[in-house]
């Protein structure tokens, strides 16, 4: 017996350049990586105040950055903490750290980026110090490689007790020992995962029950059993689950009451509700209860007609009737399923292999080919994890500060119809009304075609992830040259404001030389009097002196002898005077343009025109420079205008060969996916066709015992008709 197990899957994570991405600070840009500053013991000479200068220390700053990434990678911006890092590994001169490594690998793996995700952990693997995060990556490692399918290396990973959350990575290992048919291991897996507790404990109980059974249906019973207690205080999502499946193995075991009740304690808008109709009923079916069961065939047809098991829902419905003995109302249902049956088999084999390759490349272009890859979603059994699954903040910070993880706290999200419904709904406008979506519930064309998608996949996330990265990278570049650009802007604004403010200036002091010059013109005038008049003062005692002495002399020669020593000492006098005077005469006559000068009027003139001759030069040496810098600065803004930078054309390359190989894989899930819709339409034909005879073997059937009813001869009841392989009930 097949049976079915939780699939952990991740949503492709759709990343846009704006609504999750925060903007890093721009690795081309200068940045301080020493950022301490440090007090030396240098005194100011003129104030005594301590000196504050910049220590290097790189050690220091390179701890400030890393702490900066995870902080950007706890603030769900992996994008930013990615740009950052990749800048510090580049520019930092010393050993690769092991944190480092750690958060790059941590950024990658929130980014999908499963190859750049797995290099950067082998590398910590090998890295001084990588211990301390090793345990943690190893728990992501086994989620990846369980999402890639890649049970033998979840099952190596997990010899080596992974940290992160300890109940989901024992619940991943069980579910690859599962997979792999190990009943054991898969027991005491999920027997760990239980102890942990959290949120994947109940799903632990659960897939415990059903290792088991050890794949062998004769115990059904005991995990029926073990189920039982479990089924009646379960709630939610999960609990639904329980139910069905305990529903499904009672039908196996022939208990058809049973299942039926465990079914219709599913409600109708469960993620599972559709298997736990149907489930319940074939087992009411089962039971003999015609009626019920007919009811609960009509309400499956009505609600999911996607799926491929409506049709033999439909003709459960007609098989029912018949054997009621209702043999002219089965007669028209058949002949109207066989019609309806009949219009989807001409418009499914009207779908031509364009259509469903143009299908593909829709679903692939909206990145919802995961819809045609998941594993029967009507079971109920897909547990859709987050991107950061295992690598969420509080994971982060714990394993970067040494501690224990924390277990989980959100529910996982379980994957239903009613989903695949509204993903469907949304990509109708492009996918086309007649679109066939029973090809979406259809089987798998064959079990290797789940682990090509995953291999798809990864690589198409990765692809979408490098793109939406080398986007960030060359908007961080541009945004350095439109910075620089506005800075020039500004600069050139300034420029201009202060040249226009120069040139008011100098009319003003144009008009305040021109006005000195008017006051400097008198005082020149002023001045040549006043040093006329000085020099006609001093000439003037010149000449008295010099008569004085003439008439000394005069009079002197005049008395001879008759002079007394009286006489001779006034004439001396006169004489002494008359020297003295003309001394002073002298002087002022040989001083005279200094003793000007040093008027307290002209010394101030003199000192008002030595500055505005200083202001002058220095304003015309002001507009020169302005003049200078402007040149300059409209030169570089027309180089920035007209020519991109180094980094920014390396971006843009950078970004040519990301969606160049982003193209690529995205050509290669097309043709997966075209090629799984036209295998899963063929079988569909085949499986329609099938139906279609079934509904006209129903039809003559009925027809037949009505013709037996109207002869009076008693019928013998209808066999059921055999259900066609596409939609034989397995309960998992």
């Amino acid at each position: 017996m097949m049976v079915r197990t939780f699939a952990v899957v991740t949503a492709l994570a759709c990343v846009a350049g704006g609504a999750r991405c925060a903007v890093a600070q721009q690795p081309g840009a200068s940045r301080d990586t020493t950022g301490r500053i440090a007090a030396d013991s240098a005194v100011r000479a003129d104030t005594g105040a301590p000196v504050l200068s910049a220590a290097a220390d790189q050690q220091r700053g390179v701890d400030a950055e890393i702490r900066a990434a995870l902080f950007e990678l706890a603030s769900d911006r992996p994008l930013a903490a990615l740009a950052r890092l990749d800048w510090l590994r580049s520019s930092d001169s010393g050993a690769v750290r092991p944190d480092l490594v750690f958060l790059m690998a941590e950024a990658y793996y929130r980014l999908g980026m499963g190859s750049q995700f797995r290099a950067e952990a082998a590398q910590l693997a090998t890295v001084p110090g990588g211990i301390k995060y090793q345990s943690t990556v190893d728990a992501q490692l086994m989620l990846d490689a369980f999402r890639r399918g890649d049970d033998s290396t979840v099952r190596a990973l997990a010899s080596r007790t992974p940290g992160g959350d300890r109940g989901l990575a024992s619940l991943v290992s069980g579910l690859a020992a599962y997979r792999a048919g190990d009943w054991a291991a898969a027991r005491s897996a999920f027997a760990a995962a239980r102890a942990a507790g959290g949120v994947f404990a109940p799903y632990a109980q659960y897939m415990d029950a059903l290792a088991a059974m050890g794949g062998d249906t004769t115990h059904a019973a005991a995990a029926l059993d073990a189920l039982r207690p479990l089924a009646n205080v379960a709630t939610g999502a999960f609990g639904d689950q329980v139910r069905l499946t305990a529903a499904e193995i009672a039908f196996e075991g022939g208990q058809y009451d049973a299942a039926a009740a465990f079914a219709a304690g599913v409600g109708p808008t469960s993620s599972v509700g559709a298997q736990a109709l149907l489930t319940r009923a074939w087992a009411l079916y089962r039971a003999g209860q015609p009626d019920s069961a007919r009811i609960a065939f009509a309400a499956f047809t009505a609600a999911y007609p996607s799926l491929p098991e409506r049709e033999q829902a439909r003709l459960m419905l007609g098989q029912v009737m018949l054997e009621s003995g209702h043999t002219e109302d089965a007669e028209r249902y058949f002949d109207a399923v066989a019609d309806s049956v009949g219009n989807d088999l001409t418009a499914l084999q009207g779908r031509s292999a364009t259509a469903l390759g143009t299908a593909a490349k829709t679903l692939v272009d909206a990145r919802a080919a995961g819809l045609v890859f998941l594993d029967d979603p009507r079971s109920g059994k897909t547990l859709a994890l987050s991107d950061d699954a295992d690598a969420d903040a509080a994971t982060m910070l714990a394993a970067f500060n040494g501690a224990d993880a924390p277990p989980a706290r959100a529910m996982p999200d379980v994957v239903s119809v009613a989903q695949v419904e509204a993903r469907l709904d949304s990509l109708a406008p492009s996918l086309g009304a007649d679109f066939p979506r029973r090809l979406v519930y259809a089987p798998a064309s064959s079990p290797a075609v789940f682990a090509a998608y995953a291999e798809h996949a990864q690589t198409l996330s990765s692809a979408d992830a490098a793109v939406t990265l080398a986007q960030f990278r060359l908007q961080e570049q541009l945004n350095v040259q439109v910075m620089r650009i506005a800075a020039l802007e500004d600069l050139q604004h300034l420029t201009a404001s202060t040249r226009a403010t120069l040139a008011t200036e100098e009319q003003q002091l144009t008009a305040l030389q021109d006005s000195v010059g008017r006051v400097s013109t008198s005082l020149d005038r002023a001045r040549t009097r006043v040093h006329e008049m000085l020099a006609s003062q001093a000439a003037a005692t010149q000449a008295a002196a010099a008569q004085n002495v003439q008439m000394v002399d005069s009079i002197r020669s005049a008395l001879g002898s008759n002079g007394t020593p009286a006489d001779m000492h006034v004439l001396d006098i006169e004489a002494s005077t008359a020297a003295t005077y003309r001394a002073m005469a002298d002087s002022v006559s040989q001083q005279l343009d200094q003793v000007v000068a040093r008027q307290q009027t002209f010394s101030l003139r003199d000192t008002i025109m030595a500055k505005l001759a200083r202001t002058r030069a220095l304003h015309d040496s002001t507009v020169r420079v302005l003049a200078t810098d402007d040149s300059v600065v409209t030169r570089e803004l027309t180089t920035l205008r007209s020519v991109e930078s180094d980094q920014v054309r390396a971006m843009r390359a950078a970004l040519a060969t990301a969606e160049s190989a982003r193209t690529a894989a995205e050509t290669q899930m097309v043709a997966l996916v075209d090629g799984e819709l036209r295998a899963r339409a063929a079988a569909q034909l085949a499986a329609l066709q099938h139906d279609k005879e079934a509904a006209d073997y129903g039809s003559a059937s009925a027809s037949f015992f009505r013709a037996i009813e109207l002869s009076g001869t008693p019928a013998a009841p209808a066999a059921p008709s055999a259900p066609s392989s596409s939609a034989t009930h397995s309960p998992r």
